[in-house]
């Protein structure tokens, strides 16, 4: 990274951090959120200090905005067992309230997604079974009513979408397409936001823009976050910052993998009982074992085999998962007798399936093994399968030629040979 470029992002860093400073140390929400979000230990200090003080509300005393406070507390594990009983009888005496008084004005988490986004953060970390369903049904009306009330397109829109992410009903109907740039990445430590396929410096450039004209705390710690997200990224690879498009460079790297394949005729070493190894690939379940091989060192959140909502009586299983990036990876092998048109069905079938509203999936990667290298043939299956709503990326790997399943051992080779 250039030395002019560092200098930007540190003067842009110190001109955000004291906008968010000044901020925190006139608002406790400010406080929680910035604690909770950055995780610096000036911060968490402070905000441990907000939480306690809005435990002790009582009565005429008790908001919404204490309650977010509290959920804030409550989503850092070292302050969980110090503010759950409260945060729980603040949420109750919450929930117990309308979202609209009398007169027509909104509440306190209908009006303010950071006063939302507290107590959902909380709720996440402390409830549990019925509890947590009768929290989902009561927050999903609150971001419905929210959600009409809240039109503008900027970073508090944004958080109202994420939040709708995470609450199982109604499903979220907001574009995030107006968000800014960054707003994703600097929500993705916590967990809440994937970050965007765009490129690290197109990220980083938009959380620089005009920060010095930050006035808003809660915006500078949010560019902040997005930021250190960029620079980590840029400068140390993070693989906990790995996206979709990510995935698919891998992927598409695979057949490189080949170079080293072990595919012997004749052992490699002179060791006694040394005999010549081949590693077949003859179905799906050989080859969805190489793609785990080789994604799960880079995606330790990767999971395989996992189970989506019925279709009546069937049960639907997607071949490799990310749930934090909301991917599957759906696992072909093309065999040699099988059509283009019945592989473009096949995948049509399971992007119904896996990318169904109640699915917690929303891209797919087909990553197809063509077992007869027909290079002819994988023009027309792409044009079949572009444009299908979905589906991110098709990767093919090509059968090497190594494998050639006509090829013999060498000993019979030998024995052809000498015949007549």
């Amino acid at each position: 990274m250039k030395t002019e470029s560092l200098m930007l992002i540190t003067d842009a860093r110190e001109a955000l951090l004291k906008t968010a400073l000044t901020e925190a140390a006139q608002n406790p929400l400010a406080t929680a959120f910035l604690g909770w979000l950055l995780r610096s230990k000036d911060l968490m200090s402070a905000m441990q200090q907000a939480a306690g003080r809005a435990a002790t509300a009582k009565g005429a005393e008790r908001n919404s905005r204490n309650v977010a406070v509290l959920g804030f507390g409550c989503a850092v594990e070292s302050f969980k067992s110090r503010f759950a009983a409260e945060f729980r009888a603040q949420l109750e005496w919450l929930m117990g309230r309308p979202n609209f008084a009398t007169g027509g004005e909104p509440c306190g988490v209908v009006a303010d997604p950071l006063n939302f986004a507290g107590v959902v953060a909380g709720a996440e970390n402390i409830l549990a079974n019925e509890d947590r369903k009768r929290f989902q049904q009561w927050a999903a009306a609150v971001w419905k009513d929210g959600n009409s009330l809240i039109q503008s397109a900027d970073w508090r829109r944004g958080l109202l979408n994420t939040l709708g992410r995470r609450i199982p009903t109604p499903k979220p109907t907001g574009d995030d397409r107006n968000e800014p740039l960054w707003f994703a990445a600097a929500l993705h430590h916590r967990g809440w936001g994937t970050p965007t396929e765009k490129s690290v410096s197109v990220v980083l450039k938009s959380a620089l823009d005009q920060a010095s004209l930050v006035t808003d705390g809660f915006e500078a710690g949010l560019r902040l976050a997005a930021i250190d997200w960029a620079v980590g990224r840029a400068m140390d690879f993070d693989i906990a910052a790995l996206t979709i498009t990510d995935v698919a460079t891998v992927l598409h790297r695979v057949p490189t993998a080949f170079q080293r394949w072990t595919w012997e005729d004749k052992p490699r070493t002179a060791k006694q009982g040394a005999q010549p190894r081949r590693w077949h690939i003859e179905n799906e379940y050989h080859y969805q074992s190489l793609l785990y091989a080789v994604l799960k060192p880079l995606i330790p959140a990767l999971e395989e085999e996992q189970y989506l909502p019925p279709t009546g009586t069937y049960q639907p299983r997607a071949d490799l998962c990310v749930l934090a990036l909301q991917l599957v990876v759906e696992v072909k092998f093309w065999y040699r007798n099988k059509s283009v048109k019945e592989l473009t069905e096949e995948i049509a079938a399971d992007l119904t399936l896996y990318l169904r509203k109640d699915s917690p999936y929303r891209a797919v990667i087909a990553a197809i093994w063509d077992d007869g290298a027909r290079t002819e043939e994988q023009a027309e299956l792409m044009r079949g399968l572009k444009g299908l709503g979905g589906l991110f990326d098709v990767v093919i790997v090509n059968r090497p030629s190594c494998m050639n399943e006509t090829a013999l051992p060498t000993s019979m080779e030998k024995r052809k040979a000498r015949k007549p």
